[in-house]
């Protein structure tokens, strides 16, 4: 969450000048809810010393309204596909969010490649005739 933090700031404090304001607060998802009550709590984070910069610092950028973190289920977890092994029903769950689009796919006019080459040059040639 600190790396995370650190780009955010770095690209809001970069984006300006080159005429891009980003709005704030940026919504900052985690599905990690130990890690929200630390950074909501400030009495929790001292049971945690190895986190403790990592929690100032998102806890201070919290403060500052740069973020807004808040809780995201796992089960709606993007990331986890590319990082976790997902039982098949999830696994294309998340793909379909992805929105991707094969670009491999069959040319709209059926067939092989090929022939649309030949419909398509069918269909200039019928063009330039008089």
């Amino acid at each position: 969450m600190g790396t995370t933090v650190c780009e955010l700031t770095w690209i809001v404090y970069l984006l300006p000048d080159f005429g891009v304001q980003i709005p704030t607060p940026i919504p900052f998802l985690c599905d990690n809810q130990a890690a929200l009550h630390i950074v909501a709590n400030p009495v929790f984070h001292e049971r945690t010393k190895y986190l403790e910069i990592d929690c100032h610092l998102i806890r201070d950028k919290f403060r500052e309204g740069l973020i807004t973190p808040s809780h995201v289920s796992s089960r709606n977890q993007l990331a986890d596909i590319f990082t976790k092994s997902l039982p098949g029903p999830l696994f294309h769950s998340l793909l379909s969010k992805l929105a991707l689009v094969n670009i491999d796919a069959r040319p709209a006019c059926g067939g092989d490649v090929g022939d649309c080459g030949l419909l398509v040059r069918h269909h200039i040639s019928q063009e330039q005739s008089p």
